[in-house]
Order: structure tokens, then sequence, then C-alpha cells
């Protein structure tokens, strides 16, 4: 054999002794996942509220932000800590609140207070129960709340609000179903009440293109119909 003859073989050798490490370890490691498209997020309360007051639909106006980093809403007032908020809350001209956190995933609780009390530094919740200042601070510094959202309290109507189900579909959102959130309440909606109720969710839910299935809490107040927020719906309750 000559020495380009052997050269070449041992080339080869070399070759399929690589070749066949590849197919090993190639046919060792498992096959890759098929991708699983995932539903997409509704927004948080920040993003949501500043989506509605970018485009004028009508929701509750958010007087103060509480711990919530750089997040902002034009307007409104950031609170960075806990000393900041009870100079805040001891104005009586900034009740009635509902202090909304901004994620609904973390455990944190919407709870509202009507009025201060300056003799005691305490709040009236609106369950009529009376909070040290300081206590309801410490109530809005849970970690799971990621902030919080201190905005107007609407007068509630005398059914409660709507939770009204949108479908995002290819020619745009339609309305799948709406009902009152009271519990028990099976009255019928006022036709005048709906036609704004409608026109304020259709419009909102376009700004959420890639959310399919969408459930729009919606308070009814004198003023008309507020936006309070958005959450993604199971596909299945459709």
């Amino acid at each position: 054999m000559s020495y380009f003859s052997q050269a070449i073989a041992t080339h080869k050798s070399g070759f399929t002794q690589a070749h066949d490490l590849i197919q090993r370890i190639f046919h060792a490691l498992p096959a890759p996942r098929a991708h699983v498209p995932q539903p997409a997020c509704a927004p948080d309360r920040i993003a949501f509220h500043a989506a509605m007051l970018a485009h004028a639909l009508p929701s509750p106006r958010v007087a103060a932000l509480f711990r919530c980093g750089a997040c902002v809403i034009a307007g409104v007032r950031p609170l960075h800590s806990a000393a900041e908020a009870r100079r805040y809350l001891r104005d009586a001209a900034v009740y009635p609140l509902q202090f909304v956190p901004v994620s609904d995933d973390g455990g944190a609780e919407i709870f509202s207070a009507i009025s201060y009390e300056k003799g005691s530094d305490a709040a009236v919740l609106g369950n009529g129960a009376l909070i040290a200042l300081a206590d309801l601070v410490q109530l809005l510094d849970l970690p799971c709340a990621r902030g919080y959202l201190l905005q107007e309290l609407p007068s509630p109507h005398r059914l409660g609000g709507l939770r009204v189900t949108v479908a995002m579909r290819a020619h745009g959102p339609y309305i799948v179903r709406a009902s009152w959130k009271l519990a028990g309440a099976d009255a019928d909606i006022p036709l005048p009440l709906w036609k704004a109720t409608s026109r304020l969710v259709l419009a909102g839910a376009a700004l959420f293109p890639s959310v399919e299935n969408q459930h729009w809490d919606i308070a009814l107040c004198e003023r008309g119909p507020l936006a309070m927020g958005m959450s993604a719906a199971h596909a299945q309750l459709l």
C-alpha cells in the first residue's frame, strides 16, 4: 500500500469512527419536544389602566402607585416608601379609596377604605372596621402584591357590577356572555346600560388581541360603566 493509499484509509477510518460516535450520541438524546404555544397572559393592572387611560376608555381614576418600581401611569403619583404612603393616606381628601394589587396571582387581596380619622390616625375600611395607618401600610407592603394601585372607589350599582366574557377571533372581538357579579342577581341588564358596557368592553378587548379569551370586570356607577380589569379566560369556558 502506497503512502497516499494508507493516508486515505486512515482518514476514512477516522471519519467513520467520528460518524459512528455522532450517531450514538444523537440517538441517545431524547427527541426534541414539540412546541406547545402558551396562551397569552392578561396585562397586569398597571399596564391595563395605562392602556385604558391612553385610549380614553372609562376606568377608575388611579391616584397613586405604592412600591411599583419603575412602572408608571401618566399623571399618577408614585409612593416609594411606607413613610410616603402614611403621609399620603393622612389626607382625608383622597378617600374613598380602593387598594388593588398589581398582580392577582400572588394571593394579595383587594380592599377599600372610605375615610380617615385623624384622632386615632386610622382609616375606616369598607366593612366599617378601623385600621391604624401603620397596619394598613403593612398590608400594602406584602411582597405577593408586587405593589398596589390606590384608585377611586366607584359607587356600586344596586345589583353590583358585570362580568363580561369576550372571545377574540379573526374579525375582532365579540361578546360571548355577560352576567351580574353580585351573587343571586339574575335581573335583565337595562338596554342603555348594556349598550354603553358593550361599547367599552369591545373597544378595550381590541387593545389586547393576543389574549384570545377575556373576562372583563365592569363597575356600574352614576357616570356609567367603568373597566376595572381584565383577566384571561379558559377556552373551555366559552
